[in-house]
């Protein structure tokens, strides 16, 4: 349980959770044939870039020894 607290201080389940929703939307209307709206695809590269980027940082960070 204290893991979960710890993940959920950095953000990590609620940005994989956000991730994952707007990722699940988006593969869904893909699949469906419906035309996926542009402000639905402009947050999910928003938040995918975001999501990224974090990874990226904290391993930079991690690997610095900090």
């Amino acid at each position: 349980m204290d893991k979960f607290w710890e993940l959920m201080e950095e953000s990590v389940i609620v940005q994989a959770s956000l991730s994952l929703g707007l990722g699940g939307a988006v593969i869904y209307l893909a699949v469906t044939g419906q035309p996926v709206p542009d402000l639905l695809s402009a947050m999910f590269g928003t938040v995918m870039g975001f999501w990224f980027g974090t990874k990226t940082q904290q391993l930079v960070h991690k690997k610095a020894g900090g």
